[in-house]
C-alpha cells in the first residue's frame, strides 16, 4: 500500500461547502460580490436536539436539568469535590458488595443510580471551576508573552551596544 493510501484524515469540524468556498476569493472580496456573513443569532437556537436562549447562562443549574442538588448554595468547591469523591468510592465499594452477594437485588439499580448522581454533580462542580481555569489560562499566557517580549527587547540592548562599541 502506498503512503498516505487508505488513510482517512480525521477533522473535529466538517469541511466547509464548496459553493460557498469558492465565492470568498480575493477579488471577489476586494469587488463587494462576496456573500455577507450570516446575521447573529439574536433569540433561540438549537444544539444538539435541545432549545437554548441567547442569554442562557453558560452552566446552567441542576435543578433547571431537573437533578436535585446535593450541596447547600454556599460552600467550598474543593471541600465538595473531596467530599464528592469520597461518596462516588464508598459507594462503588457498596456496589461490588453487592454484586458479589446478590447481584439481582433493587439494592443494585439504586446504587448505579446513586453513582449516577455523584458524577453528575461532580461533573457539574468540575465544569463551574472553567471560567476560572480559562482566565487563569490567559494570565498565564500573558505573563509568558511579556517575558519573551523583555527577554527580545533586552537581547536587542545587548546586540545593539555589541555593535555600537565595535565600531
Amino acid at each position: 500500500m502506498a503512503e498516505g493510501e487508505g488513510e482517512a484524515g480525521v477533522s473535529a469540524m466538517p469541511l466547509p461547502p464548496m459553493q460557498f468556498v469558492s465565492q470568498y476569493t480575493t477579488e471577489n472580496v476586494s469587488r463587494g460580490l462576496a456573500p455577507p456573513p450570516p446575521p447573529p443569532i439574536t433569540d433561540q437556537y438549537s444544539m444538539f436536539g435541545s432549545d437554548y436562549q441567547v442569554d442562557d447562562q453558560i452552566i446552567r443549574p441542576l435543578e433547571s436539568q431537573g437533578i436535585r442538588r446535593l450541596h447547600p448554595d454556599k460552600f467550598d468547591h474543593k471541600l465538595e469535590l473531596k467530599k464528592l469523591n469520597h461518596s462516588i468510592l464508598v459507594n462503588f465499594l457498596d456496589l461490588l458488595d453487592i454484586l458479589i452477594k446478590s447481584p439481582n437485588t433493587p439494592r443494585r439499580e439504586e446504587k448505579i443510580d446513586d453513582l449516577n448522581l455523584l458524577f453528575i454533580h461532580m461533573h457539574h462542580l468540575i465544569n463551574e471551576y472553567r471560567p476560572h481555569q480559562a482566565r487563569e489560562t490567559l494570565r498565564v499566557m500573558m505573563e509568558v508573552q511579556k517575558r519573551q517580549r523583555l527577554e527580545t527587547a533586552d537581547r536587542s540592548v545587548i546586540t545593539l551596544t555589541c555593535t555600537l562599541t565595535l565600531t
